[in-house]
Parts: C-alpha cells; sequence; structure tokens
C-alpha cells in the first residue's frame, strides 16, 4: 500500500513539472511589475520572495494591486497551475487534475506584462 502511495505521488509530481515544461513564460518588457509576474511565473515561492524584498513590496499588497496579463494573480495563478507561488501569496488557487498526451503537447510561449 505504502508503494503504491508512494507511486502514485512521484507520479503527479512528475506530470506537475511536465506540464509546466511545455509552456514557456517571456518577459514583454523590463517594467518592476513585469519581474514580479515572472518571478511568479517560476513556480518558486524564494524567487518570489527575493523579488519582492529587491522590489521593497509586502505580499499582501501584491496580491490586491499586481496585475499579470491583464488578470488579478489568483486568476493567473489558476490560469497556469501556479499552486506554490500562489500558496506562498495566500491566494485560493484551485488545483485540477488532467491526463495530458506528452508526446503531442506542443511548446506554448506565453508573453508575460506586469501592471505599471
Amino acid at each position: 500500500m505504502k508503494v503504491l502511495a508512494a507511486v502514485l505521488i512521484s507520479t503527479t509530481l512528475f506530470a506537475s513539472v511536465n506540464a509546466s515544461a511545455d509552456t514557456q513564460f517571456v518577459a514583454a518588457d523590463n517594467s518592476p511589475g513585469t519581474a514580479l509576474c515572472m518571478a511568479m511565473t517560476t513556480n518558486k515561492p524564494l524567487k518570489l520572495h527575493r523579488e519582492l524584498k529587491e522590489t521593497y513590496l509586502k505580499k499582501h499588497s501584491l496580491a490586491d494591486k499586481l496585475t499579470c496579463n491583464d488578470m488579478s494573480l489568483a486568476k493567473f495563478a489558476n490560469t497556469y497551475s501556479l499552486n506554490r507561488t500562489g500558496k506562498y501569496l495566500n491566494l485560493e488557487v484551485k488545483t485540477s487534475t488532467s491526463i495530458q498526451d506528452l508526446a503531442m503537447a506542443k511548446k506554448q510561449i506565453i508573453y508575460v506584462s506586469g501592471s505599471k
């Protein structure tokens, strides 16, 4: 039973890593808002924390004021499954499970711009 649980967990983690691997985020400009949105797209809370420190912002004010690609941070995190950084910002991020054929997945390039 423990082996089955470990296999299911590792498969889920592997699928989530590969699902984000087919999406490439590119910064539209080099504004501070875009830099914060790009830190959000890494799905690494530590990188987002460092970017917040560099811009002298607090995470509670970020969720209210920043928009990425004209979406609120919660919607942006839900759209691109940015669960870890969404959780770090205390956003309500809905997780979903889907089955995708990784061989047929096409690389998707998304240009990211933040609010100014």
